[in-house]
């Protein structure tokens, strides 16, 4: 109903269509006030779970810093005892190396050693060698010269014979 159905009648305004016009504006108001209404609880309810949801985004945030300094103490850790791994297997290396070169200075000492026997054992073998060589040559000289003398003798005797 609008206002220019409302007629105006002999003492005024029809006192019916005044209150169905006035019970039509109440009805419209009361619907949009309740739309209003459903609107703000709607977005009242909307608020509380946002906020609800804010808390737990900020709960979650706060677990994952202390997760995250959970995990910063822990690769801290890590790296210091890897660090410790890697210089305790440095330093092993270095003892062994150490060791090692101990152990073959010890085998070029034992080398030289060994070599040295040998040169003496050489020497004494050549000695040995010489003074058997200069020992048969003196029996061979000594075997000729009276193979010789005896010859000389036989050609000495023969001559005396024949003579």
């Amino acid at each position: 109903m609008d206002e220019k159905s409302i007629r105006v009648g002999l003492f005024g305004y029809s006192k019916k269509q005044v209150l169905d016009h006035i019970r039509y504006i109440e009805e419209d108001y009361e619907g949009e006030l309740a739309k209003k209404q459903d609107r703000m609880f709607d977005l009242i309810e909307e608020n509380r779970q946002l906020k609800k949801q804010i808390e737990d985004l900020k709960n979650e945030i706060k677990n994952h810093k202390e997760q995250e300094i959970y995990i910063s103490k822990a690769l801290v850790k890590a790296e210091k005892k890897a660090q410790d791994i890697v210089e305790a297997g440095h330093k092993k290396a270095r003892e062994v190396y150490y060791k090692m070169e101990l152990e073959k200075a010890k085998w070029q000492e034992r080398v030289k050693q060994i070599r040295g026997q040998m040169l003496d054992f050489e020497r004494a073998v050549c000695e040995t060698l010489e003074e058997f060589r200069a020992e048969v040559n003196y029996l061979t000289s000594k075997e000729v010269s009276e193979a010789l003398l005896e010859d000389d003798n036989i050609v000495q005797d023969e001559i005396r014979s024949v003579s």
